[in-house]
């Protein structure tokens, strides 16, 4: 049984998603082909990925930004999209930009194909890794726990795509690049060396 302060919570959220999403209006912006081709192989690496494992998706995620309480949260579950993460629509996704840093391995690998096609759109914007100080190490290995080598080289030219594209540095580093630079580069590069010896690898590879 949930309590009426619950229920209260979840209309007035839902409330709040109807007149923000009424008065949403997109900006389409035209992906350079670089993005465009990583979207189509984002699609590809991503098809059929469901999440039926965790109770907290996007719905969830942005309810527990907003600091809802768990029987709200709960309230929202049976809400959530969980089948194809392609029928997020953009309004409810910008709605909802917040959802990623909150979610568990398995709505993590569901919604992260959403908001990097979302970010190549330039819709929302996210910052998946951490730096050298690897502070939210941890928690970012748990998010990307079961992501694929597919799945893993697609979020890898994600953030290279971005600094190449906007002549960036690149700051962020997944779990894994962090362990390859530990093992193979620490003794002689520092992380900002490591950082475009990874855009050069990038560049190489798409022949940039």
């Amino acid at each position: 049984m949930f309590s009426p302060e619950a229920v209260e919570e979840v209309e007035e959220f839902l409330r709040s998603q109807a007149a923000w999403r009424a008065s949403y209006k997109p900006e389409p912006v035209e992906m350079t082909p670089l993005r465009a081709e990583l979207a189509e192989r984002i699609r590809c690496a991503f098809a059929g990925v469901t999440c039926y494992r965790e109770v907290r998706v996007l719905l969830g995620g942005e309810a527990e930004d907003d600091y809802m309480s768990p029987q709200a949260q709960a309230l929202l579950a049976p809400l959530e999209e969980r089948d194809d993460w392609q029928r997020i629509p953009d309004d409810l996704l910008v709605f909802c930009s917040c959802a990623l840093s909150y979610a568990g391995p398995y709505a993590y690998r569901f919604l992260l194909p959403r908001f990097m096609i979302g970010d190549l759109q330039r819709l929302v914007e996210i910052y998946p890794g951490s730096g050298p100080s690897n502070d939210p190490e941890i928690y970012t290995r748990h998010q990307m726990l079961y992501l694929t080598e597919d799945q893993r080289i697609c979020l890898e030219d994600f953030l290279n795509i971005e600094c190449v594209e906007d002549n960036e540095a690149r700051d962020r580093f997944l779990p894994w690049e962090h362990d390859e630079y530990r093992a193979r580069y620490a003794d002689r590069m520092d992380y900002t060396e490591y950082g475009e010896l990874l855009l050069q690898r990038f560049r190489e590879k798409m022949n940039l």
